[in-house]
C-alpha cells in the first residue's frame, strides 16, 4: 500500500492524469523506476485487457523522485499553443523534450503533444521521426514520461547503433484511435493534423522511409491500425502489448467500449486486415502473462511474414514495457539506417 501511494503521488506530480497537468521529464539511462498510467478490469474474468477504471503501477519507489531527474512542472494556458523547451544533461544522455499544444479542428479541442530530440540535434532539423501512441487515457506528455523511450533512443544513438531520430507523441484519449459514433476521431487528428504538422513545421518524417510509428496497449493497437490503413505513410511499426481482440464478443467481455458495434469492429479489425502490412517492417512484443497474449498470437499468425519481437515472461504493465523498450528503440532506428 505504501508503494502504491508513493507511485500515485509521483504520478500526480508528473501530470499522468486526466487533469491536464503538464510536466517536462528528462529521463536518464540510470533511471531505476517510473510510473505508468494504465487501466484494469474489475468484476470480469478472462483475458479482458484494458477497461474503464484507471490505476497506477509504480515500478520503483520514492527514490525515483529523489534521483535528480530534472522534473519541472508547468501548465499551458487552455487554447494557446505552448512550446516549453527543457534540456538536461547527464554522463550518459542529453535529451531535449518539448511539450506543447495545438488546436485540433478534427476534435474541436486543444491537444497536447511532446517531441524528444536526440543528443546533438535540435527541433527544425530534417530528421526521421517515430510517432508514439499512448495507452488508454494517456497523453503525449505522459508517454514520454512513463516509457523511457527518449532515454533508450538517446542511448542507442549515442553508441552509434542507430542514426538519430525524433520521437513525437500526442494525446490519445480513450476512443481507441478510430472514428467513433460520438464523432471523436483520433485517427484523423493524427493523420491529417499532427503528422502533417510535424513535417511542415519541423521537417520531421518528410517521406515514408523517414517515418515510423509505435504504441503501447491501446496505442499499440492504434499504431498497427494506422499502418494498415495508411501503409504508404509508415515504413515500420512497433507494438508493445497491443490491446487487440479476435472478435467483438471478446472485446465485450473486456472493456466493452472499444468499439460501438460489431460492424465497426469488423472495419477496424487489425487481425482481419493484417495482410496490409506486407510491405511494412513489423515488431510485436507481448508478455506471456498478458491477458491479450492469445489475441496477439492470433495477430502475429495472420501477418504475411513473421515479425520481429518477443513473447517472453511479463504482464500488461510497465515492467514489461521497460524490458522490451531498448529493443524496440533499436528496431525502429534500424529502419532509418536501411
Amino acid at each position: 500500500m505504501a508503494r502504491m501511494l508513493l507511485a500515485r503521488t509521483l504520478a500526480d506530480s508528473l501530470g499522468i492524469s486526466e487533469t491536464g497537468s503538464w510536466t517536462t521529464f528528462l529521463p536518464t539511462a540510470s533511471l531505476v523506476g517510473t510510473v505508468f498510467a494504465m487501466t484494469t478490469k474489475q468484476g470480469r474474468s478472462g483475458p479482458s485487457g484494458v477497461s474503464r477504471r484507471r490505476f497506477l503501477i509504480g515500478a520503483g519507489t520514492a527514490a525515483v523522485a529523489a534521483a535528480g531527474l530534472g522534473l519541472e512542472i508547468g501548465r499551458p494556458r487552455t487554447g494557446q499553443r505552448s512550446e516549453v523547451h527543457r534540456t538536461s544533461t547527464s554522463t550518459t544522455t542529453a535529451l531535449t523534450i518539448t511539450n506543447g499544444t495545438f488546436r485540433s479542428k478534427v476534435l474541436g479541442t486543444t491537444v497536447g503533444y511532446a517531441l524528444a530530440v536526440p543528443p546533438g540535434h535540435r527541433i527544425g532539423e530534417a530528421l526521421p521521426v517515430v510517432f508514439m501512441l499512448p495507452g488508454r487515457g494517456g497523453t503525449g506528455q505522459g508517454c514520454m514520461v512513463g516509457t523511457q523511450m527518449p532515454a533508450f533512443v538517446a542511448d542507442a544513438v549515442g553508441k552509434g547503433d542507430v542514426p538519430p531520430f525524433v520521437l513525437a507523441s500526442v494525446d490519445g484519449g480513450e476512443s481507441y484511435w478510430h472514428p467513433r459514433a460520438s464523432g471523436e476521431d483520433r485517427m484523423s487528428m493524427l493523420m491529417h493534423e499532427f503528422v502533417p504538422m510535424c513535417a511542415d513545421r519541423w521537417k520531421l518524417g518528410e517521406t515514408r522511409a523517414r517515418r515510423a510509428i509505435k504504441g503501447w496497449s491501446m496505442g499499440g493497437y492504434g499504431a498497427i491500425l494506422m499502418t494498415e490503413r495508411y501503409p504508404e505513410d509508415f515504413c515500420a511499426v512497433a507494438a508493445a502489448s497491443p490491446a487487440i481482440w479476435t472478435s467483438y464478443a471478446a472485446m465485450l467481455r473486456g472493456p466493452g467500449d472499444a468499439f460501438d458495434s460489431a460492424a465497426q469492429f469488423a472495419t477496424y479489425d487489425v487481425i482481419a486486415h493484417a495482410a496490409a502490412l506486407a510491405h511494412t517492417s513489423v515488431r510485436v512484443d507481448c508478455g506471456l502473462q498478458d491477458g491479450f497474449y492469445p489475441y496477439v498470437q492470433a495477430f502475429v499468425s495472420a501477418l504475411p511474414s513473421h515479425p520481429a519481437g518477443e513473447f517472453i515472461d511479463g504482464g500488461h504493465d510497465g515492467a514489461f514495457w521497460l524490458k522490451v523498450g531498448p529493443g524496440q528503440a533499436r528496431f525502429l532506428g534500424d529502419q532509418f539506417a536501411a
